[in-house]
């Protein structure tokens, strides 16, 4: 069964081209509440006291992506009766 992405919910993964600091540690989708799906990304960061936590950002729609409506128009000459 495939994956499915539901309003509320998102996967990161693990960023294989990091090559700098400013470039996140892992990045995905996310689904918003609202149907659009978004990039989403996070930056793993470290405390004075070498606690670990996470930054995060969403972006941009994603063009084409599993989740996003696009408005069908049918009139009625498209029915066949």
């Amino acid at each position: 069964m495939a994956y499915e992405m539901r309003p509320g919910k998102g996967s990161l993964f693990r960023n294989e081209n990091r090559t700098e600091e400013k470039h996140p540690n892992a990045k995905g989708k996310i689904m918003l509440p609202n149907g659009e799906v978004r990039w989403i990304s996070a930056w793993t960061n470290v405390t004075a006291a070498g606690e670990k936590w996470q930054s995060l950002s969403i972006g941009d729609l994603v063009q084409g992506g599993q989740g996003q409506t696009a408005a069908v128009v049918q009139s009625d000459d498209d029915i066949p009766f």
